[in-house]
């Protein structure tokens, strides 16, 4: 996915503290973690393109909207990431049809997980992108989905090597 070792550099501005790593094929990871508890608030990617300007893909967090004359309409469904301290969690807000249509579905050869409803009315594919870069693979068993107040949240624990991994930021972070 990223070819070379990064080049890291960090800022703090905000309350956050912001890690940009830009690899030698100039693609670039972005990733923001609040100040105090060092939770991962947002990662986004921009892989660089011959054909057209590369885009930001948000992997967590959500994308700012900085145009606010055109703004989506707000009844839609919304798709994010928001992890905790042992789950990569998903929601989706918006959700106005009961909890007994919403079925999660599981693609094993893709290793996507699936959102549908039984009206045909919602549909979502989507994987795990830290699972992915390490070679692990989803097991059904450990999906867990929640629906309350119109959001549907789809969680997975985390492995224990992405665990070990952020605490090592952490410790980085404690050291500065």
């Amino acid at each position: 996915m990223f070819i070379g070792k990064p080049q890291i550099t960090a800022v703090i501005a905000g309350g956050r503290r912001r890690l940009n790593y830009t690899f030698d094929d100039k693609s670039e990871v972005v990733e923001e973690y609040d100040m105090k508890s060092h939770e991962l608030l947002s990662r986004r990617i921009k892989k660089q393109s011959n054909i057209k300007d590369a885009q930001w893909i948000y992997e967590v967090g959500e994308a700012q909207v900085l145009n606010q004359e055109i703004v989506p309409a707000n009844n839609n469904p919304i798709f994010t990431r928001k992890d905790t301290a042992q789950h990569f969690q998903f929601r989706i807000r918006n959700l106005i049809y009961p909890e007994e249509v919403y079925q999660i579905d599981f693609d094993e050869p893709n290793q996507e997980i699936i959102i549908k409803t039984t009206n045909k009315k919602y549909y979502k594919k989507f994987q795990i992108p830290d699972l992915r870069r390490l070679n692990l693979k989803i097991e059904k068993q450990l999906i867990v989905h929640v629906y309350k107040n119109n959001t549907l949240i789809i969680s997975y624990p985390k492995p224990d090597q992405i665990l070990e991994r952020e605490q090592q930021i952490r410790n980085e972070f404690e050291k500065r």
